[in-house]
């Protein structure tokens, strides 16, 4: 029995046991609002990243626009070219004015509110990433200091008007998306970076740590290779990898060295004609079958089902017409 059913803009087919869906990113344009939405149905780079971009916009806001209270998924940064209003979370209220950033953590329940004489123009960036609270950190946020005022809100303005005009679905234009994010992350933290790079802490070792096990685990050159091998190399137990590696990213090496063959396979599938088997192989898999399995759980499809899914645009001129999991 054929079973059809949509979520917000997605439509997803079951049918024989397997699914074909058609994702959407949405990009909405009118005289005060400019976004685009839901970018990482899109993402041909993997998303287990330092950093990534999921939607972005700018906005004229009307007298006395009111959001919340509402729980992100994503790290999301408001820059305020101009106007004034007021961030409430946990019981306490922030002033933003012209020429500051407030940041909204994942998780965080908030209210935000833009001034009824003087309402706020504002752009914001909505990410996720492996090095996204430590970029956070190295701007001078923190859960009780949500606001900066930021010296460099021209230069990241212009940035983002640059980013306003690469919307179209191409590997050019992701690419073009991530150079103008990292940007932006740069600019932020011009305003805050005093860390003297000589002086490395045990935080900053075991990060270190991480990293070096990421770029092992990741290596094309090594498709095969272990988590015991990657704690030999790096002179440390496998426990105490696997506990500096869920403490930074919340998984375990194993588990992100499955999505990241898994957003690998997802790219090769997407952007070559390879066989999945040759695909399979290359990502370290002796067994398609297994791999396979592998590819249904963490996308929910079989690879060749994936292979011909659409990510389409879906284009409106009026703000809150396209739906996604974080509005604006």
């Amino acid at each position: 029995m054929k079973n059809i059913k949509t979520l917000t803009n997605n439509k997803t087919i079951d049918k024989g046991g397997d699914r074909k869906r058609t994702a959407s990113v949405g990009l909405t344009q009118s005289d005060t609002f400019t976004a685009l939405e839901n970018l990482q149905e899109s993402q041909r780079l993997p998303s287990i990243n330092a950093i990534n971009l999921n939607y972005f916009g700018i906005e004229q806001c009307l007298p006395g626009y009111s959001f919340g209270p509402f729980r992100r998924t994503s790290y999301l940064l408001h820059f305020v070219k101009s106007g004034k209003g007021v961030l409430q979370k946990n019981g306490d209220l922030y002033p933003v004015g012209k020429g500051q950033v407030f940041l909204i953590y994942p998780g965080e329940e908030t209210t935000y509110r833009a001034d009824e004489d003087d309402p706020w123009l504002y752009a914001w960036i909505g990410f996720t990433g492996l090095r996204a609270e430590d970029m956070m950190q190295h701007a001078g946020f923190s859960s009780t200091h949500p606001v900066l005022t930021c010296q460099n809100m021209d230069d990241i303005m212009e940035t983002i008007s640059s980013l306003l005009t690469v919307k179209e679905l191409t590997y050019v234009n992701e690419l073009m998306r991530m150079g103008y994010l990292y940007r932006i992350m740069a600019l932020l933290i011009c305003d805050n970076e005093q860390l003297d790079e000589t002086d490395l802490t045990q935080e900053d070792t075991d990060k270190l740590y991480v990293r070096t096990a990421i770029n092992l685990l990741t290596s094309p050159d090594h498709p095969q290779i272990k988590v015991g091998d990657v704690a030999r190399a790096i002179g440390i137990s496998r426990g105490y990898l696997t506990a500096l590696f869920k403490k930074e990213t919340g998984l375990s090496p194993q588990e992100y060295q499955i999505n990241f063959r898994m957003e690998k396979a997802g790219d090769m599938l997407r952007s070559t004609e390879n066989p999945v088997s040759a695909i399979a192989e290359e990502l370290g898999y002796v067994d398609v079958l297994s791999f396979s399995k592998s590819f249904r759980r963490h996308f929910g499809v079989s690879p060749s089902a994936f292979r011909r899914q659409k990510v389409v645009i879906i284009r409106e001129n009026e703000k809150g017409k396209y739906i996604s999991g974080n509005p604006l």
